[in-house]
């Protein structure tokens, strides 16, 4: 099935559900669990190997989905420290969302003598990696291990861990060419003091902070609707967001002294 079909309308309920059940996770499984809840028809093992920027570009389509196309965030500035507030639209970030063709393409490339066939890293990759996470030089080499396919020499079969330093780093350079949804940067200068300087931008954690936010909003809407109604939890996720805002509006008003 592809991965570009439109899912349907998230009920609060789902999205309740889901954020409950992803608690505790690290985020790049937290993430997954965000995107099966989405597309519950896709095959949940489809997700952990699709790029990064493949995966990405679904979770802005979902933070879309669920909060809009506006982006508000603080970023501190490394050199004063002064708060930056940030108004961004998901157009201006967002990768290209590609199609399942070329989503599921294995690139060549040739370096010094040297021929690999590999796949973009994904999710499960990231994830099999985490236990080097202290030694870069050896997450590099899991990685390069698990995504390099073929590896030839002059026509002979070589280990892809044994490839030199310099056709490994041309390779993360290649790969990232092709992904470059995969590591999101923005821009910035502090307007009080003039510095220039890049922020990754992630948006599984963005995603997950507004969800959270969202989740501790709406448990609060159905306490209160629950104390003052006597509704059950699915009867007030069912309304919609502006009459549960109405309702609660109109719960104060009527505990406020005449």
């Amino acid at each position: 099935m592809s991965l570009d079909h439109a899912f349907g309308a998230l009920s609060a309920q789902a999205v309740l559900h889901a954020w409950e059940q992803a608690q505790g996770l690290p985020p790049q499984q937290r993430a997954l669990a965000l995107l099966q809840m989405a597309w519950p028809d896709v095959a949940p093992q489809r997700w952990g190997t699709l790029p990064l920027g493949a995966r990405d570009a679904r979770l802005f389509t979902l933070f879309e989905a669920l909060f809009g196309p506006a982006l508000e965030t603080l970023v501190d500035c490394p050199a004063c420290g002064e708060a930056l507030e940030l108004s961004l639209h998901t157009a201006d970030v967002r990768p290209e969302l590609r199609p399942d063709d070329e989503v599921a393409e294995q690139p060549r490339l040739q370096c010094d003598g040297y021929e690999l066939d590999y796949r973009l890293p994904g999710s499960d990759d990231l994830i099999a990696v985490q236990q080097a996470a202290g030694d870069a030089g050896a997450a590099v080499r899991q990685l390069i291990g698990r995504c390099v396919l073929h590896a030839r020499q002059a026509g002979q079969p070589i280990a892809p861990q044994a490839l030199p330093p310099a056709v490994v780093e041309r390779l993360q350079q290649d790969m990232a060419q092709r992904d470059p949804g995969a590591d999101i940067r923005i821009a910035l200068s502090c307007p009080a003091c003039g510095h220039g300087f890049e922020r990754r931008f992630d948006i599984g954690d963005y995603l997950w902070q507004e969800l959270e936010d969202w989740a501790e909003r709406t448990l609060a809407e159905v306490h209160a609707l629950a104390c003052a109604y006597g509704w059950s939890e699915p009867v007030v996720l069912s309304l919609s967001a502006m009459r549960r805002r109405r309702y609660i509006a109109m719960v104060q008003q009527s505990a406020v002294p005449a």
